[in-house]
């Protein structure tokens, strides 16, 4: 089966290049775009979304991801059921708890619990079936859709929550096979707890990734979502699983880490980023270098990757990556 490969975009830019990436997404042959949602430093992912629905003919428009905390349910479900008219049902739900969007408005990540109702609230509502929610009873009529759920996970607890509810993982875990293990041991724990087949989760994970002739330009490009995956992993996977200096390394990152300047390759506190981080959180260098690791990767299970092209310009970097890897991976 082909590994499909996605554009992860955080919309800290133009809005004009929001788009263009968009269609030398599809323009490339990705499969799929995958938008930030981050309404503090970020534009808003929906507009860029609706845009590339009409402009795109196949590729796969998610947010990469959304959440739960500012979004009432039924706004969430509008908002999808309207892009899956717009897009002929090229839509995907990417959703969790909440990081930069709701930590830049002084919030608290959502709780499980309260997420995995709100999912189902979301699910229902999509479908056009009537629920109660929080002691009303609500309903979208007009719209009967299947959307796709994938849950962004890292945690444990998270990770297993996606194996019992989500269609799909966004997992975020860097880029060592041993914190992928982890990721894909706990949501097959979390599926199989639900009675479902852990086959039939779509595996995706979303990857600091950046692939050049010259490694050390690729090494420095990939610096600006490095930071962002970087904090993911600190923060959600066990201590067991790092080695000790990989541990202190990520920890004097973390505790100089500005979410005001969240997934900006000219932030400052890119500079705490060592090469041990980057070697464990990213993927990064030449094309052999990049491709030996994503085929680690894809012979674990993941069968997909979502790059956040997040460089200053990304665009020669999606052109080699989709005429010099995917090819070599699919081949």
């Amino acid at each position: 089966m082909a590994i499909s490969f996605h554009v992860g975009q955080l919309p800290n830019r133009p809005l004009e290049q929001c788009i263009e990436m968009g269609l030398a997404a599809e323009r490339l042959g990705f499969d799929g775009i995958w938008v930030a949602d981050s309404h503090s430093v970020m534009r808003d992912p929906y507009a860029i979304l609706s845009v590339l629905a009409v402009k795109t003919e196949k590729l796969r428009l998610a947010t990469g991801v959304t959440q739960t905390v500012t979004r009432h349910p039924a706004v969430l479900a509008n908002s999808w059921a309207t892009l899956h008219e717009l897009s002929g049902g090229r839509e995907i739900l990417g959703i969790g708890v909440g990081e930069s969007a709701v930590h830049n408005l002084g919030l608290k990540a959502e709780r499980l619990a309260a997420f995995e109702e709100k999912v189902k609230t979301v699910r229902a509502l999509i479908r056009g079936e009537k629920i109660e929610y929080r002691g009303t009873s609500i309903q979208m009529p007009w719209s009967h859709y299947r959307t796709p759920v994938f849950m962004a996970c890292s945690g444990p607890k998270s990770l297993q929550l996606g194996g019992r509810i989500a269609d799909g993982i966004l997992y975020q875990v860097g880029a060592d096979p041993g914190f992928h293990r982890y990721a894909l041991d706990h949501i097959r724990k979390g599926a199989e707890a639900a009675g479902r087949r852990f086959e039939d989760i779509t595996l995706y994970a979303r990857l600091a990734c950046a692939v050049s002739r010259d490694r050390e330009a690729a090494r420095e490009e990939v610096k600006g979502y490095c930071s962002v995956a970087a904090g993911t992993t600190f923060k959600t996977v066990p201590r067991e699983y790092f080695e000790d200096d990989l541990y202190r390394q990520l920890s004097d990152f973390k505790a100089g880490y500005d979410y005001a300047e969240h997934g900006s390759n000219q932030a400052q506190h890119k500079h705490l980023l060592t090469d041990n981080i980057i070697d464990a959180i990213a993927v990064a260098g030449t094309v052999d270098d990049v491709v030996a690791r994503l085929q680690v990767l894809a012979a674990m299970g993941v069968q997909g990757f979502v790059i956040p092209f997040a460089m200053s310009d990304p665009f020669p970097y999606l052109e080699t990556f989709a005429r010099e890897v995917i090819p070599r991976i699919n081949r």
